[in-house]
């Protein structure tokens, strides 16, 4: 093979890695740019389960111990809501990812 032609495959080989390697790069950022919009534009939410609660009132629990504890489990729903959470009865949930439940700790 002569030296031009070795020198034109490898310029044509460079030339094609750098075209690819543009357009790869190219093509992820346009796919991620939308589900990176769209991240920005999800409300964080926190699903607030009050089951361990009442399991945890003894059954003759006085009315003020059960309004003791549910205005407890209010404040934890309105302190996320301050920090930017949309905060949702666990009640009134069909379905959701076990990580977005809150639990209250015996």
């Amino acid at each position: 093979m002569q030296p031009n032609a070795i020198l034109i495959v490898l310029l044509a080989v460079l030339g094609t890695a750098v075209l690819g390697g543009a357009g790869g790069y190219w093509a992820v950022r346009t796919s991620l740019a939308g589900d990176l919009q769209k991240v920005a534009l999800t409300t964080p939410v926190f699903i607030l389960d009050r089951t361990p609660l009442m399991k945890n009132l003894p059954t003759d629990a006085s009315p003020e111990a059960i309004s003791k504890a549910m205005s407890a489990w209010k404040e934890q729903a309105n302190q996320l809501a301050k920090a930017g959470y949309l905060v949702i009865d666990s009640g009134m949930v069909v379905a959701a990812p076990e990580d977005l439940y809150v639990r209250p700790q015996p």
